[in-house]
């Protein structure tokens, strides 16, 4: 049996429960929307039981399945049994107002809004007070409620991916970097006769560029700066981070930066991919 994490999304009719839905599935989530209660543990069991690769599930669950007594006990048996995370995504009465007049939907418990609206707040007050997570969604645009769920799912989560990479600038700049370094003003190994055909992947290579007097400042600057920016760039709902490192050849030093700067953020949550762009060449 593999290891599963459930999302249950559910709350209010107008709350923001299709785009929480659609940041989950940007999280990484294979997200189920209104899937009939009656099936719905036989679904999570086949979860459970295939081995396809897929460790999280969001299910979007809420009053379009009409008899809010079995949500509430599909939502509580899902927390009970399967240890689920519950998010109720809520919204005053004057907000959902508002957003049914302006998208002209139909209230799924009927067709007079306002008191649809009504009876939903109270019919779902035991679903609500389960929850383990409840984000009121009043006067939040969509990018405030992507950067508030992302904040608290995806800040300790690994799915955001650090790329370094290393590079010579005499075989051109790499054009995907989101920052990039120049770290030619290091001693360069490769007037070294003994070190000249090593890499910065070889211990000698690495001691040499270490020895040099502005090696260690500017390596606790920049794992300062690149450990403060990733979480900042997860709540904003970034992917990726592609950080590039250039020395002359890319064989040497920028080789070095990279492998030191990777072990330095070893301990973040985030995964942390290196490339050695031009070290063979």
């Amino acid at each position: 049996m593999n290891n599963l994490s459930i999302i249950i999304i559910t709350g209010l009719s107008g709350a923001g429960k299709s785009h929480a839905a659609k940041v989950f599935e940007d999280l990484g989530y294979y997200t189920i929307d209104n899937v009939p209660l009656p099936i719905l543990e036989k679904v999570v069991e086949l979860f459970y039981s295939l081995d396809n690769g897929i460790t999280k599930v969001a299910f979007v669950i809420d009053s379009r399945a009409k008899d809010i007594n079995l949500v509430y006990q599909f939502i509580k048996m899902l927390k009970d049994k399967y240890n689920a995370t519950s998010i109720f995504m809520d919204a005053s009465s004057e907000t959902l107002i508002k957003r049914y007049k302006e998208t002209r939907r139909k209230h799924p418990l009927g067709s007079d809004v306002s008191e649809s609206i009504k009876k939903e707040i109270t019919l779902m007050g035991n679903v609500k007070d389960i929850s383990d997570i409840v984000l009121n969604t009043d006067n939040k645009s969509i990018h405030d409620l992507t950067k508030e769920i992302i904040s608290i799912f995806a800040i300790h989560a690994n799915d955001f991916i650090v790329t370094l990479q290393s590079f010579g600038f005499k075989n051109g700049v790499p054009t995907d970097a989101d920052m990039m370094f120049d770290v030619r003003f290091m001693r360069n190994p490769h007037f070294d006769d003994g070190l000249r055909t090593m890499t910065g992947l070889n211990e000698e290579v690495q001691e040499y560029v270490k020895s040099d007097e502005s090696y260690h400042k500017f390596m606790e600057k920049l794992t300062d700066m690149v450990n403060m920016l990733i979480p900042l760039y997860v709540i904003e709902g970034k992917k990726y981070f592609n950080i590039s490192i250039g020395c002359t050849g890319g064989k040497h030093r920028s080789v070095t930066v990279v492998e030191n700067l990777a072990a330095a953020l070893s301990n973040n949550s985030c995964n942390i991919r290196i490339k050695h762009r031009d070290i063979d060449k």
